[in-house]
């Protein structure tokens, strides 16, 4: 992993996403390791959610962001239904499992991150970077899944408090989306 540290992309992008995502947060834990090593862990985490799998997946499985987005999905699952359920109480089931759905389609996570103008920092290879520079729509699910794996990342190194700030607070996954016909 610290070969990645102090290339291009830690130079560059990482300051940019680092203040429109409004890291590092203010923590103080006991011991300052603590804090530098999880300030490093999300400089680092933030590199590997912004890596496509397409750059460096062949050389090593661990480096993009599927194990990320993975614990992304799951947790967004969790804090949407844990925040249904507290608005509509009495709701029925199937009312709240169709609410759950549509708030939480991929391509409106997707639309989220490029509303913010993230969509920019993601790292593909050269051949898949041609490919998406001319079909805009082969690109939705890489940034459906580097917000996903944003959010994983901020689970792992902040916990379910700041997946919440960034849900209902920065990305606003509240708004209203149509039904589809």
């Amino acid at each position: 992993m610290h070969r990645f540290r102090g290339n291009i992309w830690d130079y560059d992008s990482r300051p940019q996403v680092l203040r429109t995502l409004g890291y590092p947060l203010e923590m103080t834990d006991r011991i300052p390791e603590i804090t530098e090593a999880r300030n490093v862990e999300l400089g680092l985490g933030l590199q590997l959610c912004f890596l496509h799998p397409s750059k460096y997946k062949f050389e090593h499985p661990r480096f993009c962001f599927e194990r990320l987005e993975y614990v992304g999905q799951k947790i967004q699952d969790l804090v949407m239904a844990e925040r249904l359920l507290m608005k509509h109480l009495d709701a029925p089931g199937l009312w709240l499992q169709e609410k759950h759905r549509r708030t939480l389609m991929n391509k409106h996570c997707g639309r989220y991150l490029r509303a913010k103008h993230l969509h920019g920092f993601i790292i593909y290879d050269d051949k898949v970077q041609d490919a998406y520079e001319r079909n805009r729509r082969r690109r939705n699910p890489a940034t459906t899944a580097v917000n996903q794996a944003i959010h994983g990342l901020s689970y792992l190194v902040y916990g379910k408090r700041d997946v919440r700030r960034l849900m209902f607070e920065f990305f606003d996954f509240e708004q209203i989306q149509p039904k589809e016909v």
